[in-house]
């Protein structure tokens, strides 16, 4: 027989919110994929009428690799690259149409014989510009058959409803029509058949079969219906839960859907062709409905949805990996998740869930990781799409090593629950129990996990729980339209948000029902991926008190809110006691201090105090330190960055005419105070090299790594510092809260550990102004100190203040410690520009200056020199007499120099101004 192909056209009732769900007319109706085709798109009514252009978009469903070479978002590129794509726009009759011709070997150029089966959308210029639903169609090679009506494979109706069945076919055909088996027309040498069918109403599903036949190759279309199923009662076996339940039975599974005023659920899956069956109608047990479902190959995977009341096709609430039609094409032809179904197109719509008993057990090595204490942390907070650009779990797995050579012993990755899109920072999710496949596999991240234990570091997931967005299953169960706003049947769901800083839809966290769910969903991640703790994104708005138009109010104190997230701590810790629990919370203070002695952290935002301080102007940091605030629990996990702040590094850059050194000194001082308040602390990736990539250009965009800056010499010492500081937090106990001293005010900043368990005594300060500053000697006690960074003894007199110019610090210790800085240069680590305990007399005027520059000083200076911005040496010429150097400027052009010499053996450098 010679191959032939069934167009399978799915007209959906629906549409997607922000995404028209129209399918385009192909005339002629049959082709080869050697002849020119026109595609039309009716546009009239949709927001995507008001285009002005359009654009094709086309693939082979058949061919995961091949996209046609014009699949280019023109917002991105060349014209001409996007042209043979661009649909021309016209008005017929009242209507607006999108129209084009093609012959698709020349469009894919490709063979015909390649092509099967074509893909297409109509979109914007941009994506966010819309697009219609993917639509599939054949090619034909032979006999062809189109199925206008029933569309789909199944369908719900109402007693004396009537079907109507009507195909075509490329020849003239026989038709052959059964109902359950039994002949109920025939009619031969017809191109086009039809028959009205009046539903069985007696409970029972009911199969509609058409075989189109032209003598030598012949086609069935399968379609199942039911009129008012007839569900049975009976109760949920003990031990289920909501889910998906495994048991010894390799061959078989439980599922189990709450759906509360539900009237009927079938099971419609890959192991019945997404069919409706009396086999897999669901029992029922009050608002829970229930099946086994049975023969199934150990090992194997399947696709499946609940089919609810015959208008609702979700996926599994609680399934651990998830099926999508918008995502999964990408996932699929990157070859990110290897070896993944495809998504069932043409079977049925929306997210599908996965079934797979006797999957493979992960080899741990764990078992011996002991979790850092809450105050000893210091946090790596990580968005892995950001952090290589492979933008993969085993990419970061590569990297463990340089961050545990870092020092950090935690990593706080942005959420990797399953989100909408694959391109995303996470807070959009909808899939809680589901991995996002867009960075690799489950067996990847539980390597990653495994890995980072190995080295002592905790993992730390922030998790979205006060919302989900449109996708989820529990939000589509009761909503207005296929994603609209949850209705007020929703037990999980509020129909409008509480709050003013809701995304998504809000949760409502009074509700048993998501009591349940979010209890299931901690549990999963802490006892399946070995996680220690979450961090909860948006902790204040666990609350049902509605302030929406009040964002104070909000921050208020909340008894009730408090109440809530006791509970769901309770319930995290008696899943492991040790677990952290981290709030995002930002309310008033007596809250903050009651949710932290009862054994919770909350995020500590300095990001404005520090990017202040950094650009020398003067800031106050007390809300870094727990005591300020007047808790009993170092629980506040302070931070200068995370990744809703913009970076201090960028505000820096933007805001001072500092050397490129000067300003990776002022971050060292940053650090050098941050790290040495007690208490959990976090760092934003890459902010120990000074990473300087704006954040708020493009909020949530795709952002280069930088990898390439440790390579810079100045860039290294700040690592090396952060390095230093962190090692001294996480693998020693030198700094014992019990004995800390610190002012966190004013332009000199200083933290003072005493009398510590091992007798050592630990001072920094730092000059965070923008002149010289001199510390009194009472910070200090007379005798010799050790400096932390550089390992060299520094005799402090009994008299003699301590003088720091802007930006520079000192870490002394009274007796020499562990210094983490390996550097056969540690002296070098600290800017150029910084100073021992004397101060530099030298005078450089005037300033600004047009032709002579003097330098007057009070003992001869080495290595005068001049630079430009570049740090490029300038010819100048200079003349010495007695402690006066004259340089003569009068041939440079007006800018920035700076003054280059070398005194008291330390190399200096100057700003000036030439005019």
């Amino acid at each position: 027989m010679n191959k032939f192909f069934l167009i399978l056209t799915l007209l959906l009732s629906a549409f997607l919110q922000f995404v028209n769900a129209q399918s385009p007319t192909i005339e002629p109706e049959f082709f080869a994929a050697d002849e020119e085709i026109t595609i039309t798109y009716n546009v009239t009514g949709t927001s995507l009428s008001s285009l002005d252009d359009a654009y094709l978009w086309m693939w082979l469903p058949n061919n995961s690799t091949t996209d046609a070479p014009s699949n280019i978002n023109p917002a991105d590129s060349d014209p001409e690259a996007t042209e043979p794509a661009k649909f021309e726009k016209l008005t017929e009759n009242g209507e607006t149409l999108f129209r084009i011709s093609l012959t698709p070997t020349t469009f894919f150029n490709q063979n015909a014989e390649d092509i099967t089966e074509i893909g297409m959308l109509l979109k914007g210029n941009d994506w966010s510009d819309g697009q219609t639903q993917d639509f599939v169609t054949e090619v034909s090679q032979g006999f062809s058959v189109n199925i206008a009506s029933p569309s789909g494979n199944y369908g719900f109706y109402e007693t004396n409803d009537i079907i109507n069945v009507e195909l075509s076919s490329s020849e003239a055909a026989q038709y052959q029509f059964f109902v359950d088996g039994n002949l109920e027309s025939e009619e031969s040498g017809i191109t086009e058949f039809s028959y009205q069918h009046t539903v069985i109403d007696d409970g029972l599903s009911h199969d509609l079969n058409i075989v189109a036949s032209n003598g030598t190759d012949s086609e069935t279309f399968n379609y199942s219906y039911i009129v008012n199923p007839t569900v049975s009662n009976e109760p949920l076996p003990t031990g289920l839960q909501n889910g998906i339940n495994y048991g010894e039975d390799d061959t078989s599974v439980h599922l189990v859907l709450t759906a509360p005023n539900k009237e009927n659920v079938f099971v419609i899956g890959t192991f019945n062709d997404w069919s409706l069956s009396d086999q897999y109608l669901m029992k029922k047990d009050g608002d829970q409905f229930w099946i086994e479902v049975s023969d199934l190959v150990p090992g194997q995977e399947y696709q499946f949805q609940y089919l609810v009341d015959g208008e609702i096709a979700i996926a599994d609430p609680y399934t651990e990996k998830i099926g999508s039609e918008y995502d999964d094409p990408e996932i699929i032809n990157d070859n990110r998740y290897p070896d993944l179904m495809s998504y069932p197109s043409g079977k049925t719509s929306h997210a599908v869930g996965y079934i797979q008993t006797s999957k493979p057990l992960f080899p741990w090595t764990d078992d011996n990781f002991e979790k850092p204490a809450n105050e000893d942390l210091v946090i790596y907070e990580l968005l892995v799409r950001d952090f290589t650009d492979l933008r993969t779990y085993d990419a970061v797995t590569e990297k463990l090593d340089y961050l545990e050579d870092l020092g950090i012993n935690a990593i706080e990755f942005m959420p990797v629950m399953e989100f909408e899109g694959n391109l995303s920072w996470g807070y959009n999710p909808y899939a809680m129990l589901a991995l996002d496949k867009y960075y690799g596999t489950e067996y990847d991240f539980k390597t990653l996990v495994n890995e980072a234990h190995n080295r002592g570091i905790a993992i730390i997931l922030d998790i979205a729980l006060n919302h989900q967005f449109g996708r989820n299953s529990l939000a589509r169960l009761y909503n207005q339209g296929d994603y609209g706003n949850p209705t007020s049947e929703n037990p999980w769901f509020n129909t409008s948000a509480r709050h003013d800083f809701n995304v998504g839809y809000d949760m409502n966290h009074e509700s048993q029902y998501t009591q349940d769910y979010v209890d299931r969903v901690v549990a999963y991640w802490l006892e399946e991926y070995h996680v220690d703790g979450y961090r909860y994104d948006l902790s204040k708005g666990f609350t049902q008190k509605n302030t929406l138009g009040n964002v104070g109010a909000w921050g208020q104190y909340d008894a009730n809110r408090i109440q809530l997230l006791k509970r769901m701590a309770d319930v995290q810790w008696s899943v492991d006691p040790d677990s952290y629990v981290i709030l995002e919370h930002f309310a008033e203070n007596s809250e903050e201090k009651e949710l932290a002695e009862y054994g919770m952290m909350l995020w500590g935002n300095e990001n404005h105090n520090f990017r202040n301080l950094a650009k020398g102007n003067s800031a106050n940091v007390g809300g870094l330190s727990y005591q300020v605030k007047g808790w009993n629990v170092p629980h506040l996990v302070g931070y200068m960055e995370s990744h809703d702040e913009e970076r201090v590094a960028w505000d820096l850059k933007n805001s001072s005419s500092e050397t490129l050194a000067q300003q990776m000194q002022r971050l060292k001082l940053n650090a050098a105070l941050f790290f040495m308040v007690p208490g959990p602390k976090m760092l934003w990736q890459f902010g120990e090299f000074g990473y300087d990539e704006e954040l708020n250009n493009d909020r949530l965009g795709v952002k280069p790594t930088r990898w390439e800056y440790l390579e810079n010499p100045e860039r290294n010492k700040l690592f090396q510092v952060y390095q230093s500081l962190i090692k001294l937090k996480t693998r020693t106990n030198y700094l014992n809260k019990d004995n800390f001293q610190w002012s966190g005010s004013g332009d000199l900043k200083w933290a003072r550990y005493n009398n510590n368990n091992n007798n050592v005594k630990i001072v920094m300060m730092g000059n965070f102004s923008k002149a010289t500053q001199s510390f009194e000697q009472q910070i200090l006690q007379s005798g010799t100190w050790h400096d932390y960074l550089t390992g060299k003894e520094i005799e402090i007199g009994s008299e003699v203040d301590f003088n720091l110019i802007p930006g520079e610090f000192r870490i002394l210790t009274s007796e020499p410690i562990e210094n983490y800085i390996d550097d056969a240069e540690q002296e070098e680590i600290v800017l150029a520009n910084e100073r021992s305990h004397f101060i530099d007399n030298t005078k450089v005027f005037p300033n600004p200056v047009q032709d002579q520059l003097f330098i007057e000083v009070e003992q001869p200076i080495k290595n005068l020199f001049i630079t430009d911005l570049s740090g490029k040496s300038i010819p100048a010429r200079v003349n010495k007499s007695n402690n006066r150097y004259t340089i003569d400027l009068s041939t440079l052009e007006s800018g920035i120099y700076f003054v280059n010499y070398l005194n008291h053996n330390k190399q200096r450098q100057q700003k000036i101004i030439k005019f």
